[in-house]
This record gives C-alpha cells, structure tokens and sequence, in this order.
C-alpha cells in the first residue's frame, strides 16, 4: 500500500508539473522529485515517463551534470617557488670548510620545489585508497541493481551520516572506505531483498593542515585529503635553505607518527614513508645539522645532508658514484678538527674501510683525476696509415711499418723511434730507414712509451707560431731562454701524449718536418744542461729541409744528410763545412772544418765523420750553378724579346744574338732600366718625402710679411701623390758607343734588366713652369728660348735661371746663358732631348722644403717624358 501511494504522489506531481508546461521537453523536475523518480524501479520509471509524456534522458543528463557538478576538486593552497640555486649553495658553503669551492657546488635536492604552475593535485579517478578515513565533506556514489536499480551521490554532511535511498541516514565518519562498502552492502542485502549494493568515493574533501619549521611559508595550508607529506611540501614551496630535507617530521595529535627522508623519493623513488595527511596535521620541518660538500670527478657534485650514520661511501653514493676518470684511491677528505684544526684524509673508497668513515657536518670531499696515461702503448706519428696509438703487445716496427700502411709520399730513407721511458730523464732517438724495414733487412724491437714518427718527402717545410719559434731558434739557445710559449706547448704536449687525447689528434700526412719534430727539440732543448749537452745540431745549404734535427744513436753524415730530405741537384760533393763549438779554458771557440762529401759517403757507416752538439753542417752550392737570369730587348733590335743570359755577359754580347740595332733606331735615345735601382730609387724617394713631411710638419707655422706660406693640406696632399710615383732604374748609358765595341763603355748585365731602343720622333719636350707642357717639332733653327716662347713663355713661378736640358739618353745639361737667346739648337738641343723649366720657390719660406718638392716632381716627370716619347 505504501508503495502504491508513493507511485500515485509521483504521478499526481508530474501531471501538474507536466500540464503547467506547454513543452513537455522543458519540464526539468527538481532534485528531490529526481531522487523520488530514481528510487522507483526502472520499468515503473519508465511507464510513468511514457504515460506522462517526458523524455527520462533529461533525468539522467540532469543526474550527469549534477554528478560532474560534484565531482570538480576544490581548491587546495599552493605557493609558487622561484628556486634560486646560487643563494641557496651560498647559504649551504658558509656551513662548509672549503666555504669559496663549496659555493660553486648545486644544492642538492631543492630542485623538486623548482617553478611549478599549478598545484600537485589528486589524478582524476585515480583509485582511493581502501584505508582511507571518510569524513564530512567526502561524497560517495551509490549503486543498486536487481529488482530495483539506480544511481546516487550522497554527501557525508557535518555529522558524519550519509542518507541511504529508502534505509535512511547511515553514520560513516571515521570509518575507512573499505569498511563504508561493506556496512553498506550489508545494509541493503539485510533490509532490501534483490537489491545489491555498490559503493564508490566520489568527491574528495579538502583539509587544512599546518607546516612549521624551516620552510618557505609556514603556517596554514589547504591540501586535497588524499595529500601526502610530498604534496604538502611542494605546494607550499618547500623547505628553505636551513631546513632539513631528511628529518621531515609528521606530527599528529602531539605525537610524531612519521619522519619520512626527501631523498629516498628523489635519489631511490621510495615513498615507503610519505604519510598520508590528516586534517590538523602538522609538518615539521627541523634545521639541516649535516652539511657536506663533494665535488671533483663524480656524476653529481653537489652539496648534500647526510644523516649521523652515513659514510664516505653513501656520500659517494648520493653523487652518481666516481667517474671512470676519477680515482677512487686517493679521495681527500677535509675536515677541521676542533682542537686540532684544518686537517686532509687521504680515502680509499676501494677499501672496506671506507664504509666505516662518517662523516660531519662542514666536510669536504674532492675526487681527484686519475692518471691517465696508458701504460702499454706505442704512440705513430706522421706519413702512415695507422691508429695513433697502438698496444705494445710484442710489436717491432715491421708489424707496423708495412706497404699497406706507408703512403706513396712517405719518406723511406729516414724514420725516427722517440725512446723515453715513463720516469726517464733523457730521451734516445733511434734513426731508421723505413725502405730497409719494408724490405726485411732491418727491424726494431718496440717498448711502452715509444713514439714512431714516420715523415713525408714532399711535404711543404713550413710552420706557424710557436713551433716556428722553437724550430727556428739558434742551437746557441739554452733551455734557461725558453720562452713562456714554448715551455707551455711543451707541457700540453707532453701531458697529452699517451693519453685517450691522442685519438682526436688530427693527422699529420701532410705535416712538415718541423711540425713534426719541434716537440722533440723542444724536449731535447730543456733536458739540456751543464753535464748533458744538447742533442741538437744544424744542417743547412743545399739539402732538401734544412733546419735543426736531433742527434740519433750511431749516427753519422750519410744519417744525417737522409734527416735533412738529402742532397740537392746543387750541392757540392767535395765541399762542404762543419762549424763546431768548443770550450776551452772557459772560454767557447768556433771551429771550421773542410769535408769532402764524396769521400765521406764512400766510407763504411761507423768511419763517417760524426756530429756533436750544436754543430753545424754547411753544404756549399756548385759555384754558378745553373740561374734562370734573363733580360729583355724592347724597341729597334732586330729580335726584340727576353734572352737568357750566363754569368758575366755583356750588353754588347746580346745585342749581338738579338741581331744587333734596326736601322731606324735612335741609339744614342736608348733607355736602360735595372731592378736594383729601381728599388735604389724607389728608397731615396721614401727617404726624401719623409724628410720632407717632417721639415713641413716643423716650419709650416713661420710666415713673412712679404712671403706666402706653404698650405699644409695642398703640401700633404703633394707629397701623398708623390709616394705613388714608380721609379724608372734608369741606367745612362753610351749605347753607340757599346754597339761600335767600345769595350770601355760596356758592361755586364743583371737578371731583369731591360733596353728599350727607341726610334725617336724628331721632337723637343718641355715641362716645367710654362704656360703649356707641350712638345715640339725638332727644328735645329730653333733656340731653347724659342721653345719656351712657343709653351707661352715662363710663369710667375718658373725660374729661367735655372733651366736645365735632360737629354735623349737621359744625361743633363745645363746650358750657358748666352746660348739662349744666340746660338742655335743644333748647338745644344738633340731630337728626343726635353727642357725642364722648374718652379721658383725664392717667394716662400720654406725654400729647401719646395726645392725638395719639385726635385722630386721633375725627376719623376722627365723620366716618363722619356719612356713615353720612345
């Protein structure tokens, strides 16, 4: 009867609600008629929708929403953190005794309350614990299928109950989640026959708990109830620079109910000991008591807290572990002993005693480098083909020095073997010829620490910097001189030598011979000394690579010629020089000694003249050896062109093979230019304009009243103009006189000298001060007056007085006054011949300064007036 009554309350409600709606699909019952609908079975629901003519989706999109609705987290606290490493670790180093070194380390562990955007949150539908406490504030969602079914979302409200569909309110708070199911399913299952029961959690409630210590923020903080100690921390922004990241305490009712250790979720992902949180939990966090710093060769370095009980070995443990490049024998432990002071422990992470070293707080721990040299290895440098180091496992030279790995430029007459044990003072170098190992007639046992240098016969014998330096350096040098450069280069090499660094050395098949072997001079240089003299000498002249070359075991002249490339084409077999210093008396003296080449070479190995340090072994050149020394015929000479020329020869001697002088050449117009002058020339210009600048520079201040003084700008600028001029070489000569066989007249020529015979247009040039530089039709009526009068006469600048005539052949005359105006051209003036007019510089101050000036401008312009009428 009960159950009828409430079908025909439910009916009558919907019919009102259904007729006071004109759209039946807006009806939207309220959530009490919802849960009055929902608790009947599902076919009488779903008979009363269809005779009340409503679509019981929008009760289900309803209960959805609603559900969604509940299910959003509410808001928890969270603190957003901006870490900043370097003051942390300068908080931390003051706690440090190597406090400077300790600040550069990364604090260990605070990067996990690094910048976050958004608080640490409960994953959604992530599964609740099934010890989990319910309390008010949580929701559940209820279940229930068989005869009757539905869905439902029951709040616990402030007084710890939940109201179970048609059994009433249930009280829940305090119990666990797991308990809550089975109370409720034993509910239903005894007071509701065919009807099972399931429960769920829904929402989740929020709690407030409180943090206390050294953390960021202390106080109250938000926390979803699933939060754990981890949560909390990272929302809150975490423990602060004295805080103590292994003793994090849970407090609970005044009592301590978890410690839980940061490190074990970051360095081992154990969360064995982070706590579930509670509301009125507190967190405390204490002040960190056991600082201590490692650094060095490990795979974290940082500063860390350690706990009492741990030792070197955990410490080493929480930074990575050594590297494969640090030594785990010789770890220095720095510790200041109250009492005692500053104190080093030298540990063996290798020994047991290791795990039995605590450690306390303010310690510091360095992992040294390693050595890491090799112990068995041969270093190959040079012309061949394999790896720079290999394994002395019983090796000779012809295990490597084979066809396959020689190149076809490598030199086969001379090979070095570098031989300097580990703890050696002194180095011994072995000189072999590659050809004999390849041919089986010579071989050489190899040891550790050998270094094999293998060298090309075509290699350019050049360097750069500081190893031109070293190679180029006079054998007088001792060790004491070296510079800074030098002895730098040589400490890298040596350190780098028979280490994993020589596998990234870049090949040397193309290297020179002093590339390759100024580090051994640089060694052989400073293992000089009073009772050890250098084992260097010198070879130069006509050899193939001169240069400084070391002292081998056995070696003579024929070693010795093979180190420097051999003989040149050139060389002088019967002559040749050895400069040997000695000391006598205290006093050093220079010895020379004639040898014969030839007859050196013939001799048996052991009977050749031997070299001793610092000598130095000088091969003379055939005299006039073969120079391609060539001159060049221009102008009127029947073969005009470049003919070489043997030493000693005459002008006269190639005119005469180039066919001697065409007809229409003006010989006594001839212009002979010579490179030697031109750079003669070219010298004394540069020294005159400098004397010139500098004379402008110190008198351009004076001025007359009746004088006009120098602009300096327009002088500069002169000046500028003439350093661009290009020197002749111009060579006077009395060419018909030569070619008529005037031996005296003759001379011998010079590589690059060069004759233009002109034929000359019958012609008078004039340059200088006159109205136009112009040049004239030779017309022996003519005076020099005449051509003046036809340039237009002199200017106010132009000096009459001291004109002067530069002649065809490039001689100067300076004619007489009364020819000037009397006498004719033919007395004086020659086709080809030029008048030079020069400027007046009496109406300045400074005369010798523009006499200098317009020296410089005539020469220049006579000289191209010359070459450029031929």
């Amino acid at each position: 009867m009960k159950k009828i009554s409430l079908y025909c309350s439910l009916i009558l409600i919907f019919a009102v609600c259904v007729s006071l709606n004109a759209d039946a699909q807006s009806f939207v019952p309220s959530e009490q008629q919802i849960q009055q609908f929902k608790n009947l079975p599902l076919q009488e629901q779903q008979r009363l929708s269809k005779q009340m003519g409503f679509d019981i989706s929008l009760l289900n999109d309803q209960n959805s929403n609603q559900n969604r609705s509940n299910n959003t987290e509410q808001e928890v606290d969270f603190i957003t953190r901006k870490l900043n490493n370097e003051e942390i670790a300068d908080s931390l180093s003051k706690q440090s005794i190597v406090e400077e070194d300790a600040a550069k380390l990364k604090p260990f562990g605070y990067d996990i309350f690094q910048n976050r955007e958004e608080a640490v949150r409960s994953i959604a539908n992530m599964p609740v614990p099934s010890n989990y406490i319910v309390g008010p504030g949580d929701s559940v969602k209820l279940q229930i299928f068989g005869k009757e079914t539905g869905e439902f979302n029951l709040e616990v409200s402030g007084e710890g109950n939940i109201n179970l569909p048609d059994l009433g309110p249930l009280e829940v708070s305090g119990i666990s989640f797991q308990e809550l199911k089975q109370l409720v399913k034993e509910k239903y299952e005894q007071q509701k026959i065919g009807v099972s029961a399931f429960v769920s959690m829904g929402q989740i409630r929020t709690i407030q708990i409180f943090l206390v210590g050294e953390v960021l923020k202390p106080g109250p903080l938000i926390v979803g109830g699933l939060s754990t100690i981890t949560t909390a921390l990272i929302n809150s922004g975490g423990v602060n620079e004295i805080g103590s990241l292994r003793n994090i305490q849970l407090k609970r009712g005044g009592q301590t109910v978890a410690t839980f250790d940061l490190y074990d979720l970051i360095v081992r992902g154990n969360t064995r000991n982070d706590a579930r949180l509670e509301q009125g939990d507190v967190i405390f966090v204490p002040t960190a008591q056991n600082i201590v710093s490692i650094d060095g060769e490990v795979r974290r370095p940082a500063i860390y807290e350690l706990t009492v009980e741990e030792t070197v070995t955990d410490l080493v443990a929480l930074a990575g572990g050594i590297l494969p490049s640090g030594d785990a024998e010789s770890l220095q432990l720095v510790r200041n002993i109250p009492g005692s002071g500053l104190t080093i422990f030298s540990v063996d992470t290798l020994s047991p005693l290791a795990n039995e070293k605590s450690l306390i707080s303010g310690d510091f721990l360095r992992v040294p480098s390693a050595n890491l040299e090799f112990q068995n290895a041969i270093l190959v440098n040079g012309a061949i083909n394999v790896p720079s180091l290999v394994a002395d496992n019983n090796i000779s030279l012809a295990d490597i020095i084979t066809k396959q790995t020689l190149y076809s430029n490598t030199d086969l007459n001379y090979g070095l073997i570098v031989r300097k044990q580990r703890f050696a003072n002194k180095t011994t170098v072995i000189q072999f010829k590659p050809a004999e190992i390849l041919s089986g007639a010579h071989n050489i046992l190899l040891t550790a620490y050998d270094e094999v240098i293998i060298f090309s016969r075509v290699a350019e014998d050049v360097v750069s910097g500081v190893e031109s330096q070293i190679v180029e350096a006079s054998l007088d040098t001792s060790q004491d001189e070296m510079q800074n450069e030098e002895e730098d280069f040589l400490q890298e090499f040596e350190k780098n030598r028979f280490t994993t660094n020589a596998f990234t050395k870049e090949p040397t098949t193309d290297f020179s011979r002093k590339a390759l072997l100024a580090p051994l001079i640089s060694r052989l240089k400073s293992e000089a000394s009073e009772k050890h003299p250098v084992q260097l000498i010198e070879v130069n002249g006509q050899v193939n690579y001169p240069g400084i070359y070391p002292i081998a075991v056995q070696d003579n002249l024929q070693s010795v010629l093979n180190a420097a490339g051999g003989l040149t084409e050139s060389a002088h077999l019967e002559a040749a020089e050895i400069t040997s210093l000695t000391v006598e008396n205290g006093k050093s003296n220079i010895i020379h000694r004639q040898i014969n080449l030839i007859s050196q070479m013939l001799m048996p190995y052991h009977q050749q003249v031997k070299l001793v340090s610092k000598d130095i072994l000088s091969v003379s050149r055939i005299p006039q050896w073969f120079e391609n020394n060539s001159v060049e015929l221009k102008g009127e000479v029947v073969f005009p062109g470049t003919y070489q020329i043997a030493s000693g020869e005459t002008l006269s001697s190639v005119i005469a093979r180039a066919g001697g002088l065409t007809d229409d050449a003006t010989a006594n117009a001839a212009v002979f230019s010579r490179e030697e002058l031109k750079q003669k020339e070219r010298e004394n210009i540069d020294k005159a304009l400098d004397d010139l600048r500098q004379q402008l520079a110190n008198n351009n201040l004076s001025s007359g009243q009746f004088s006009r003084t120098i602009d300096y700008d327009n002088a500069t600028k002169v000046l500028d103009d003439l350093a661009e001029v290009e020197p002749l070489g111009r060579f006077v000569i009395d060419l018909p006189a030569i070619v008529s066989g005037n031996i005296a007249e003759d001379f011998t020529l010079k590589d690059g000298d060069v004759l233009l015979v002109p034929n000359i247009t019958p012609a008078i040039s004039i340059i200088g001060e006159v109205f136009v530089a112009t040049t004239f039709r030779f017309d022996k009526k003519l005076s020099v007056n005449d051509y003046i009068e036809l340039a237009g006469g002199v200017r106010d600048f132009g000096d009459a007085s001291k004109l002067y005539i530069v002649k065809a052949n490039g001689s100067v005359k300076i004619p007489d006054r009364d020819f000037w105006f009397a006498g004719t051209s033919e007395q004086l003036l020659q086709p080809g011949d030029t008048i030079v007019v020069p400027r007046n510089v009496t109406n300045y101050d400074n005369i010798t300064l523009w006499q200098g000036i317009t020296q410089i401008i005539y020469q220049s312009a006579v000289a191209l007036a010359a070459v450029g009428s031929l």
